[in-house]
């Protein structure tokens, strides 16, 4: 790779531009009302399975992007994955057949889950040094700025007719073009014939890399209830302006962005309380949403709660990468995704779970339920604090990229 093209602006926006879509898989959370009413036929665990659908195909083409790079390449892999998110995201807009519907998330997962790891290791090899540092930085802020976008367009589009709420997948069409113009093949068989002369060793994973695999997927089971509880919250509360929604959910994923901007910054001083914190965050933000009977405190709730929900998923890699076995980072991270993604298909079963058990089904007591864990979390890490000591941010880096 010589150094004429990848310092040319196109070549640098179109290598980003796949990060644009990347997060936007729950950006259509404001549609599950009127979705409700369209497969009335269905029940309203299945309707909210629509949104987390596509997470269970983005944790199994995640794990399986590596070998499809190996067979076709790195550039037909992610373009190959833009085309299968295009065409899997805006199929809603033109179905009322629920079965037709779900397999079109699926097949959206599968595009998302094959560029996901790329958008990251590409600016790992085609940058070092403060270059690649700076890249990652906006790479990190274009895939929250994407989620920002979409879910505020689909919340505005969803007042009309949900279906075009899904045009915001045609984002793909966008980013497919520039890449397929601007980035080249990238040379993988020298790295192959490197790492077959300097093996790595056996990858293994530990009791800890477990637990919080678990818990994130615990996590993630309670959190996606903000995605696909919120709507029908408004209506249950009887809240004035429910078409303000879309806006209320961009906002927290604006303040998502910003501090996770500062994430760095913010860690010097949490240190190793910024779990307990983060957890505190989420319970309390949680809670205050249950008791919301406005939109104007529901959406001061919603940018609470994006203050932990920012923070917790980085340390809570970054700790899993710490206290991984020696040379193990790439896998322990890879098992904490399955179980972020899993949690995050799985959410609508345990939510309905958690109201079949204590016999409410309202979507406030999933909020008050869910903030109850997430405040016992916070307990629980502040007592196992000592024990989540982060390694200092260039080491953590360091096994960041080995992703």
């Amino acid at each position: 790779m010589g150094n004429t093209y990848k310092n040319q602006p196109m070549f640098k926006i179109a290598l980003l531009s796949i990060s644009l879509i990347l997060t936007s898989s729950g950006a259509i959370a404001s549609t599950v009302l009127k979705m409700q009413e369209t497969f009335a036929g269905y029940s309203s665990t299945s309707v909210e399975a629509l949104v987390t659908a596509s997470n269970i195909t983005v944790m199994i083409f995640v794990l399986l992007s590596s070998f499809i790079v190996r067979l076709i390449g790195t550039k037909k892999t992610v373009l190959l994955g833009l085309v299968l998110a295009g065409i899997g995201g805006v199929v809603p807009m033109f179905s009322t057949n629920y079965e037709v519907v779900y397999v079109s998330r699926l097949v959206l997962g599968a595009g998302l889950g094959m560029f996901n790891s790329l958008a990251v290791s590409l600016i790992n090899e085609f940058y070092t040094g403060d270059t690649r540092s700076k890249m990652l930085g906006y790479q990190s802020a274009v895939q929250s700025l994407g989620q920002t976008v979409t879910t505020f367009i689909a919340g505005i589009l969803v007042n009309y007719n949900w279906h075009y709420s899904y045009v915001i997948y045609a984002l793909a069409l966008v980013s497919f073009v520039l890449y397929m113009i601007y980035v080249p093949e990238t040379e993988d068989k020298q790295e192959s014939k490197e790492e077959v002369k300097e093996p790595r060793g056996k990858q293994t994973i530990n009791a800890f890399v477990i637990i919080q695999s678990l818990v994130l997927l615990i996590s993630f089971g309670l959190l996606m209830a903000m995605s696909i509880k919120s709507a029908s919250l408004v209506v249950e509360k009887n809240m004035a302006n429910p078409e303000f929604l879309g806006t209320a959910l961009s906002l927290n994923t604006l303040v998502g962005f910003i501090f996770s901007f500062f994430y760095g910054n913010i860690v010097k001083y949490t240190k190793n309380y910024t779990l307990p914190i983060c957890y505190a965050f989420l319970g309390i933000g949680f809670l205050l949403i249950s008791y919301s009977t406005n939109m104007v405190f529901f959406t001061g709730s919603l940018m609470f709660l994006g203050v932990g929900s920012a923070m917790f998923l980085p340390y809570s890699f970054g700790i899993i990468m710490e206290k991984a076995p020696k040379n193990s980072a790439t896998l322990a991270v890879s098992i904490s995704m399955v179980g972020t993604n899993l949690g995050a298909y799985l959410s609508p079963y345990i939510l309905n779970f958690i109201g079949n058990v204590f016999n409410n089904p309202t979507s406030s007591f999933a909020f008050s339920s869910s903030a109850v864990i997430f405040l016992i979390l916070a307990a629980i890490y502040i007592v196992f604090a000592k024990f989540m000591v982060l390694a200092p941010a260039e080491e953590v880096e360091i096994a960041t990229n080995e992703l």
